[in-house]
Protein backbone atom coordinates (compact mmCIF):
# COMPACT_ATOMS: atom_id res chain seq x y z
CA UNK A 1 0.00 0.00 0.00
CA UNK A 2 0.96 3.35 -1.29
CA UNK A 3 0.71 6.12 1.75
CA UNK A 4 0.09 10.10 1.23
CA UNK A 5 3.24 11.79 2.01
CA UNK A 6 1.17 13.29 4.85
CA UNK A 7 0.84 10.36 6.77
CA UNK A 8 4.94 9.61 6.47
CA UNK A 9 5.57 13.04 7.58
CA UNK A 10 3.72 12.52 10.81
CA UNK A 11 5.22 8.95 11.35
CA UNK A 12 8.77 10.51 11.80
CA UNK A 13 7.46 13.61 13.51
CA UNK A 14 6.00 11.64 15.76
CA UNK A 15 8.63 8.92 15.85
CA UNK A 16 11.46 12.22 16.40
CA UNK A 17 9.88 13.60 18.81
CA UNK A 18 9.29 10.59 21.10
CA UNK A 19 12.39 8.83 20.28
CA UNK A 20 10.50 5.32 19.31
CA UNK A 21 9.14 3.57 16.28
CA UNK A 22 5.52 4.65 15.65
CA UNK A 23 2.91 2.24 13.55
CA UNK A 24 2.23 3.64 10.63
CA UNK A 25 -1.71 2.24 10.71
CA UNK A 26 -1.81 4.16 14.55
CA UNK A 27 -0.96 7.44 13.72
CA UNK A 28 -4.34 9.08 14.60
CA UNK A 29 -4.36 7.01 17.81
CA UNK A 30 -0.69 7.46 18.99
CA UNK A 31 -0.97 11.93 18.13
CA UNK A 32 -4.16 11.73 20.58
CA UNK A 33 -1.85 9.71 23.17
CA UNK A 34 1.20 11.71 22.70
CA UNK A 35 -0.83 15.01 23.05
CA UNK A 36 -2.81 13.65 26.16
CA UNK A 37 0.29 12.28 27.84
CA UNK A 38 2.82 14.78 27.64
CA UNK A 39 1.08 17.95 26.65
CA UNK A 40 4.19 19.06 24.42
CA UNK A 41 2.15 22.54 23.06
CA UNK A 42 1.21 25.25 25.57
CA UNK A 43 -1.59 25.72 23.07
CA UNK A 44 -3.17 25.17 19.53
CA UNK A 45 -1.46 27.76 17.96
CA UNK A 46 1.95 27.18 18.63
CA UNK A 47 1.19 22.81 18.06
CA UNK A 48 0.17 23.90 14.55
CA UNK A 49 3.33 26.30 13.63
CA UNK A 50 4.82 23.14 14.86
CA UNK A 51 3.73 21.25 12.38
CA UNK A 52 4.06 24.13 10.16
CA UNK A 53 7.64 24.04 10.46
CA UNK A 54 8.68 20.38 10.64
CA UNK A 55 6.41 19.74 7.49
CA UNK A 56 8.66 22.37 5.64
CA UNK A 57 11.62 20.50 7.02
CA UNK A 58 10.17 17.26 5.62
CA UNK A 59 9.78 19.02 2.13
CA UNK A 60 13.43 19.91 2.27
CA UNK A 61 14.35 15.97 2.83
CA UNK A 62 11.79 14.57 0.52
CA UNK A 63 12.12 16.73 -2.67
CA UNK A 64 15.54 18.27 -1.52
CA UNK A 65 16.95 21.72 -3.93
CA UNK A 66 20.45 21.68 -4.55
CA UNK A 67 22.22 24.95 -2.81
CA UNK A 68 20.25 23.37 0.19
CA UNK A 69 22.70 22.24 3.44
CA UNK A 70 20.41 19.19 3.57
CA UNK A 71 20.46 18.88 -0.12
CA UNK A 72 23.11 16.14 -0.23
CA UNK A 73 22.61 14.15 2.40
CA UNK A 74 19.02 13.58 1.79
CA UNK A 75 19.96 12.85 -2.10
CA UNK A 76 22.76 10.19 -0.53
CA UNK A 77 19.68 8.76 1.88
CA UNK A 78 17.15 8.41 -0.89
CA UNK A 79 19.67 6.61 -3.17
CA UNK A 80 20.90 4.59 -0.43
CA UNK A 81 17.22 3.99 0.50
CA UNK A 82 17.85 4.90 4.33
CA UNK A 83 14.85 7.13 5.08
CA UNK A 84 14.90 5.71 8.94
CA UNK A 85 16.84 7.97 9.43
CA UNK A 86 14.00 11.02 9.19
CA UNK A 87 13.35 11.30 12.76
CA UNK A 88 16.90 12.15 13.52
CA UNK A 89 16.88 14.71 10.65
CA UNK A 90 14.00 16.31 11.50
CA UNK A 91 15.18 16.31 15.23
CA UNK A 92 18.66 18.40 13.50
CA UNK A 93 16.70 20.98 12.05
CA UNK A 94 14.24 21.71 14.70
CA UNK A 95 16.80 22.39 16.62
CA UNK A 96 18.47 24.75 14.05
CA UNK A 97 22.08 23.08 14.10
CA UNK A 98 24.18 25.85 11.63
CA UNK A 99 25.13 25.20 8.40
CA UNK A 100 28.40 24.51 9.06
CA UNK A 101 27.63 22.02 11.96
CA UNK A 102 25.70 20.44 9.49
CA UNK A 103 27.94 19.70 7.08
CA UNK A 104 30.02 18.03 9.06
CA UNK A 105 27.18 16.29 10.69
CA UNK A 106 26.12 15.45 6.69
CA UNK A 107 29.95 13.89 6.11
CA UNK A 108 29.50 11.60 10.00
CA UNK A 109 26.30 10.29 8.58
CA UNK A 110 27.12 9.35 5.05
CA UNK A 111 30.59 7.99 6.02
CA UNK A 112 28.54 5.50 8.71
CA UNK A 113 26.27 4.25 6.38
CA UNK A 114 28.48 3.65 2.91
CA UNK A 115 30.92 2.34 4.73
CA UNK A 116 28.30 -0.03 6.23
CA UNK A 117 27.10 -0.74 2.87
CA UNK A 118 30.32 -1.24 0.85
CA UNK A 119 30.91 -3.71 3.83
CA UNK A 120 27.64 -5.14 3.15
CA UNK A 121 26.44 -4.85 6.72
CA UNK A 122 23.30 -5.42 7.71
CA UNK A 123 20.44 -2.19 7.55
CA UNK A 124 17.38 -3.95 9.54
CA UNK A 125 18.46 -2.22 12.70
CA UNK A 126 18.90 1.26 11.39
CA UNK A 127 15.67 2.16 12.71
CA UNK A 128 16.31 1.62 16.18
CA UNK A 129 19.70 2.91 15.97
CA UNK A 130 18.49 6.47 14.35
CA UNK A 131 16.25 6.23 17.07
CA UNK A 132 18.51 6.12 20.13
CA UNK A 133 20.69 9.10 17.93
CA UNK A 134 18.12 11.08 18.04
CA UNK A 135 17.22 10.29 22.08
CA UNK A 136 21.03 11.24 22.74
CA UNK A 137 21.12 14.18 20.79
CA UNK A 138 18.19 15.69 22.68
CA UNK A 139 20.26 15.12 26.09
CA UNK A 140 23.82 15.65 25.02
CA UNK A 141 23.18 18.41 22.68
CA UNK A 142 22.72 18.51 18.63
CA UNK A 143 26.86 18.53 17.41
CA UNK A 144 29.18 16.52 15.29
CA UNK A 145 31.30 15.67 18.10
CA UNK A 146 28.05 13.85 20.07
CA UNK A 147 26.80 12.37 17.14
CA UNK A 148 30.77 10.80 15.95
CA UNK A 149 31.24 9.95 19.63
CA UNK A 150 27.51 7.81 19.61
CA UNK A 151 28.12 6.07 16.10
CA UNK A 152 31.90 5.55 17.08
CA UNK A 153 30.03 3.53 20.68
CA UNK A 154 28.33 1.27 18.27
CA UNK A 155 30.11 -2.32 18.09
CA UNK A 156 29.42 -5.46 15.48
CA UNK A 157 28.21 -5.85 12.23
CA UNK A 158 24.32 -5.02 13.51
CA UNK A 159 25.09 -1.44 14.13
CA UNK A 160 29.29 -0.60 14.06
CA UNK A 161 30.65 1.99 11.97
CA UNK A 162 33.73 0.00 10.00
CA UNK A 163 36.95 1.16 10.71
CA UNK A 164 39.69 1.65 7.77
CA UNK A 165 41.03 -1.65 7.63
CA UNK A 166 37.63 -3.65 7.14
CA UNK A 167 36.41 -0.55 4.62
CA UNK A 168 39.79 -1.45 2.79
CA UNK A 169 39.28 -4.73 2.72
CA UNK A 170 35.57 -4.24 1.01
CA UNK A 171 36.45 -2.06 -1.10
CA UNK A 172 39.72 -3.11 -2.85
CA UNK A 173 38.80 -7.28 -2.55
CA UNK A 174 34.92 -7.73 -2.59
CA UNK A 175 32.58 -8.28 -5.35
CA UNK A 176 30.59 -5.10 -5.00
CA UNK A 177 28.66 -5.02 -8.29
CA UNK A 178 26.59 -8.00 -6.60
CA UNK A 179 26.34 -6.63 -3.17
CA UNK A 180 25.70 -2.56 -4.63
CA UNK A 181 22.87 -1.16 -6.79
CA UNK A 182 23.66 0.75 -10.27
CA UNK A 183 22.76 3.78 -7.92
CA UNK A 184 24.81 3.17 -5.34
CA UNK A 185 27.72 2.80 -7.65
CA UNK A 186 27.16 5.82 -9.23
CA UNK A 187 26.88 7.80 -6.60
CA UNK A 188 30.38 6.51 -5.28
CA UNK A 189 31.84 7.28 -8.59
CA UNK A 190 30.57 10.49 -8.81
CA UNK A 191 32.06 11.15 -5.59
CA UNK A 192 35.06 10.13 -6.62
CA UNK A 193 35.33 11.56 -10.00
CA UNK A 194 34.59 15.33 -7.76
CA UNK A 195 37.73 14.49 -5.74
CA UNK A 196 40.05 14.90 -9.56
CA UNK A 197 38.66 18.21 -9.98
CA UNK A 198 39.94 21.41 -8.90
CA UNK A 199 38.75 24.88 -8.30
CA UNK A 200 39.35 25.66 -12.01
CA UNK A 201 37.37 23.21 -13.42
CA UNK A 202 34.18 22.85 -15.07
CA UNK A 203 31.23 21.79 -12.88
CA UNK A 204 29.66 18.67 -14.67
CA UNK A 205 26.11 17.67 -14.89
CA UNK A 206 25.14 15.11 -15.99
CA UNK A 207 21.75 15.25 -18.39
CA UNK A 208 20.79 11.70 -17.39
CA UNK A 209 22.63 9.23 -14.71
CA UNK A 210 25.50 8.07 -15.28
CA UNK A 211 25.78 3.82 -16.30
CA UNK A 212 28.56 1.86 -14.41
CA UNK A 213 30.63 0.42 -17.04
CA UNK A 214 33.50 -2.74 -16.68
CA UNK A 215 36.89 -1.81 -17.78
CA UNK A 216 37.38 -5.70 -17.77
CA UNK A 217 33.97 -6.88 -19.48
CA UNK A 218 32.13 -9.15 -17.45
CA UNK A 219 32.15 -11.27 -21.18
CA UNK A 220 36.00 -11.45 -21.43
CA UNK A 221 36.95 -14.79 -22.01
CA UNK A 222 37.57 -13.94 -26.27
CA UNK A 223 39.87 -10.63 -26.23
CA UNK A 224 41.31 -10.83 -22.62
CA UNK A 225 43.66 -13.85 -22.49
CA UNK A 226 44.75 -14.81 -19.42
CA UNK A 227 48.29 -13.72 -18.27
CA UNK A 228 49.99 -16.84 -19.71
CA UNK A 229 48.14 -16.41 -22.79
CA UNK A 230 45.65 -18.53 -22.68
CA UNK A 231 41.74 -18.45 -22.96
CA UNK A 232 40.14 -17.76 -20.01
CA UNK A 233 37.46 -20.42 -18.51
CA UNK A 234 33.72 -19.42 -18.82
CA UNK A 235 32.00 -20.21 -15.57
CA UNK A 236 30.23 -23.09 -16.80
CA UNK A 237 33.70 -24.53 -17.60
CA UNK A 238 35.35 -23.61 -14.21
CA UNK A 239 32.09 -25.98 -12.85
CA UNK A 240 33.57 -29.02 -13.85
CA UNK A 241 37.34 -28.37 -14.30
CA UNK A 242 39.94 -29.42 -12.15
CA UNK A 243 40.98 -27.44 -8.74
CA UNK A 244 44.36 -27.50 -9.41
CA UNK A 245 44.27 -26.50 -13.17
CA UNK A 246 46.31 -23.47 -13.78
CA UNK A 247 43.46 -21.74 -16.57
CA UNK A 248 41.01 -22.76 -13.80
CA UNK A 249 42.94 -21.02 -11.29
CA UNK A 250 43.72 -17.84 -13.03
CA UNK A 251 40.12 -17.46 -14.34
CA UNK A 252 38.83 -17.59 -10.93
CA UNK A 253 41.24 -14.53 -10.27
CA UNK A 254 40.18 -12.65 -12.99
CA UNK A 255 36.90 -13.33 -11.98
CA UNK A 256 37.14 -12.45 -8.73
CA UNK A 257 38.85 -8.83 -9.23
CA UNK A 258 35.99 -8.46 -12.41
CA UNK A 259 33.35 -7.07 -9.55
CA UNK A 260 35.45 -5.00 -7.48
CA UNK A 261 35.38 -1.48 -7.36
CA UNK A 262 39.22 -0.99 -9.15
CA UNK A 263 37.34 -2.57 -12.37
CA UNK A 264 34.81 -0.01 -13.03
CA UNK A 265 33.78 3.30 -13.46
CA UNK A 266 31.32 5.59 -14.64
CA UNK A 267 30.06 7.04 -18.28
CA UNK A 268 27.65 9.37 -19.15
CA UNK A 269 26.92 7.77 -22.33
CA UNK A 270 27.31 3.80 -22.77
CA UNK A 271 29.66 1.93 -24.88
CA UNK A 272 27.97 -0.83 -27.24
CA UNK A 273 28.67 -4.23 -26.10
CA UNK A 274 30.91 -4.80 -29.20
CA UNK A 275 32.73 -1.95 -28.14
CA UNK A 276 32.43 -2.76 -24.26
CA UNK A 277 33.89 -6.46 -24.55
CA UNK A 278 36.78 -5.57 -27.49
CA UNK A 279 40.09 -5.92 -26.16
CA UNK A 280 42.13 -3.38 -24.31
CA UNK A 281 43.94 -1.72 -27.03
CA UNK A 282 40.90 -1.10 -28.44
CA UNK A 283 38.54 -0.45 -25.50
CA UNK A 284 41.02 2.28 -24.15
CA UNK A 285 40.92 4.72 -26.94
CA UNK A 286 36.90 4.18 -27.42
CA UNK A 287 36.57 5.03 -23.23
CA UNK A 288 38.93 8.12 -23.94
CA UNK A 289 36.49 9.18 -26.97
CA UNK A 290 33.50 8.56 -25.03
CA UNK A 291 34.32 10.36 -21.66
CA UNK A 292 36.17 13.62 -20.11
CA UNK A 293 35.48 12.83 -16.81
CA UNK A 294 38.68 13.19 -14.74
CA UNK A 295 38.39 9.89 -13.42
CA UNK A 296 38.14 8.00 -16.73
CA UNK A 297 41.27 10.08 -18.21
CA UNK A 298 43.72 8.71 -15.50
CA UNK A 299 43.19 5.44 -17.51
CA UNK A 300 44.68 6.75 -20.58
CA UNK A 301 48.21 5.87 -19.63
CA UNK A 302 47.57 2.10 -18.36
CA UNK A 303 48.98 0.31 -21.46
CA UNK A 304 47.94 -3.09 -19.40
CA UNK A 305 44.56 -3.65 -18.00
CA UNK A 306 44.95 -7.03 -15.63
CA UNK A 307 44.43 -8.17 -12.11
CA UNK A 308 47.05 -6.47 -11.02
CA UNK A 309 45.98 -2.69 -12.62
CA UNK A 310 42.46 -3.75 -10.99
CA UNK A 311 44.40 -3.94 -7.15
CA UNK A 312 46.19 -0.90 -8.28
CA UNK A 313 43.47 1.34 -9.03
CA UNK A 314 41.41 -0.29 -6.58
CA UNK A 315 43.67 1.02 -3.65
CA UNK A 316 44.28 4.27 -5.27
CA UNK A 317 40.33 4.87 -4.79
CA UNK A 318 40.55 3.67 -1.44
CA UNK A 319 42.99 6.64 -0.82
CA UNK A 320 40.41 9.16 -2.20
CA UNK A 321 37.66 7.04 -0.45
CA UNK A 322 39.17 7.54 2.94
CA UNK A 323 39.35 11.35 2.73
CA UNK A 324 35.51 11.44 1.55
CA UNK A 325 34.24 9.36 3.94
CA UNK A 326 36.85 9.33 6.84
CA UNK A 327 35.67 7.82 9.99
CA UNK A 328 38.24 10.20 12.56
CA UNK A 329 38.11 13.31 13.07
CA UNK A 330 36.92 15.70 10.12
Amino acid sequence: MVRPRSDLFMQHFLASCQGQDIPIKHLYVEYRHWIERSEPFPDVATELKTLAAQGAYFKRIVAPVVGDPVCELATFLETFDIRTSYPLLLALMGAGVPETEWTKISSIIESYLLRRAVCNFTTKNYNKIFLQLTRQLREKGYSADNLRAALLSQIGESAGWPDDAAFREAWVHKSLYTTLSSPKLVHIYVRLNQTYMSSKSEPVVFAAAPSIEHILPQTWQDHWPLPDGSRGMSMIELFSAEPDDPRAIASRAREAALQTLGNMTILSTGLNSAQSNSGWENKRPQLMAHSLLPINQQLANKDVWDEAAIFMRGEALFERALKIWPRALI
